[in-house]
């Protein structure tokens, strides 16, 4: 009698986007690569590359990845020297996750619509990240799925499904680079 073998199955590569769109022609501070994900998030591994690339603890970053909220960059001799990390979760799950960051002036313009307005930083930081974004970029995100065409994606991009997080990146570390891999096998 003969045996078949199957095949080892070769452990899947890590891919953190499936859909990225870039806008970084547009005047700072708006200028952003969107960089989404249609599969499930693995937490880990977005949690990891994201404390790796916008310098936050990654106890801290899983916790904004999971409740949502800010991280203020600490203070360096007793000055600001950076601004924030946010992580935007809808509590009606409705809308995807999302992350982005502000400059120090973003920071000091969110920090004064979050005490005029008695309303959470993220909320305030978002709005105030909102305005610095470009028009075709905020009513894309007006749309569900950024109103992409699932007939003309690729398959595997499809089969996800709803886009389940967005980053808004401003940085290209060449560590980011090595690790963000399209399910093609394209490096971005």
């Amino acid at each position: 009698m003969f045996k078949i073998k199957k095949k080892a199955e070769k452990p899947k590569r890590t891919v953190l986007y499936n859909v990225i769109e870039d806008y970084s022609e547009f005047d700072a501070p708006g200028n952003v690569t969107l960089c989404a994900m249609t599969e499930l998030e693995d937490l880990s591994t977005h949690a990891k590359i994201l404390s790796e690339s916008y310098d936050v603890p990654h106890e801290m970053m899983t916790t904004l990845l999971t409740t949502g909220g800010t991280y203020v960059y600490p203070q360096i001799s007793g000055i600001l020297t950076r601004g924030l990390f946010a992580c935007r979760i809808d509590s009606a799950g409705q809308g995807p996750k999302q992350t982005w960051t502000l400059d120090l002036m973003q920071f000091a313009e969110a920090e004064h619509v979050a005490r005029s307005r008695a309303c959470p930083m993220v909320d305030a930081a978002w709005e105030v990240f909102w305005r610095t974004l470009p028009g075709e970029l905020q009513a894309k995100l007006q749309q569900k799925n950024l109103g992409l065409d699932y007939r003309t994606l690729d398959r595997a991009v499809a089969k996800g499904g709803d886009i389940k997080y967005i980053d808004f990146r401003k940085d290209w570390s060449p560590h980011f680079k090595r690790l963000c891999i399209m399910p093609d096998g394209r490096l971005v």
